[in-house]
């Protein structure tokens, strides 16, 4: 299935998009997301260092059954015009037939450009 989250490893993601993982075994679930922001085409420059509409806007959302847990990023002051990343961490209690959804999205252009945004996801049971 496309967009399926691995438990237990660390998940590549290249683009927006949403990635999705359905809970098995009840219990507490740590999602932790890693995104690289865009960069020039030569890969020195960000583009969030530019003026809009170059900079980015890109927003992480993870879900809970479609509710949201952590909403970060998502306009074109942040992330900041200095960062190289952006991620986030939550736990969340789950039971088994939950769905956890990791969401990368953008109101700007160049976050959409094919592997611009890459991204790393991992979900593991436990603290």
């Amino acid at each position: 299935m496309a967009n399926t989250l691995l438990l237990n490893s660390g998940n590549s993601v290249n683009g927006l998009g949403t990635q999705t993982y359905t809970v098995v075994t009840a219990g507490i679930y740590t999602v932790q997301v890693q995104a690289t922001l865009p960069r020039d085409a030569g890969g020195t420059n960000l583009y969030s260092y530019q003026i809009s509409p170059q900079a980015s806007a890109l927003e992480i959302v993870v879900n809970q059954n479609g509710t949201p847990i952590v909403t970060i990023g998502g306009a074109s002051n942040d992330p900041t015009p200095s960062q190289p990343s952006l991620g986030t961490s939550c736990r969340i209690q789950c039971a088994a037939g939950d769905v956890i959804t990791v969401v990368f999205s953008s109101a700007n252009a160049v976050d959409a450009i094919p592997n611009n945004v890459k991204s790393t996801i991992t979900i593991y049971q436990g603290d």
